[in-house]
């Protein structure tokens, strides 16, 4: 599990990275940069949490059986969707929030996950990874 616990952490990673530069760009260009803030620090929190529990529902699904695991990811993904619609619409519908830094920042989650996508190294197009194997000089080799 220690892969993915460098994934999740990557992810967070680059969604930081990704709200300090709204935020940056967001502080220069808004009249309001206190509501701005405010909305970046909501959707911000908001999207690392999503990230956690993202982690959390893969982690437990795997040590169920197929369609439990199914149900189960479907569930947790649909809370996920549902809390994101609580939070933008509290985002809007309060007005020491800005609406655009919480939609923003709610979106750092896709852009981060397409930066991830496009930093992993390549697979071949066969799908064929090579792994390189500890063999002892006692046992003899399978091939």
């Amino acid at each position: 599990m220690a892969e993915g616990n460098s994934i999740t952490r990557t992810l967070s990673f680059k969604v930081i990275v990704l709200l300090l530069f709204i935020m940056g760009i967001g502080v220069l260009i808004t009249n309001n940069i206190t509501a701005y803030v405010q909305g970046v620090l909501l959707g911000g929190l908001f999207t690392i949490l999503k990230i956690k529990l993202m982690e959390i529902t893969f982690k437990r699904a795997v040590n169920k059986k197929p369609d439990a695991a199914k149900r189960y990811v479907q569930a947790n993904y649909m809370l996920r969707y549902l809390l994101t619609f609580i939070v933008l619409f509290v985002g809007i519908v309060t007005p020491t929030i800005d609406s655009i830094a919480i939609i923003l920042s709610v979106l750092t989650l896709k852009a981060a996950a397409y930066w991830q996508g496009m930093t992993e190294p390549k697979t071949p197009l066969d799908g064929s990874v090579e792994f390189l194997e500890w063999e002892d000089d006692d046992e003899p080799s399978d091939f």
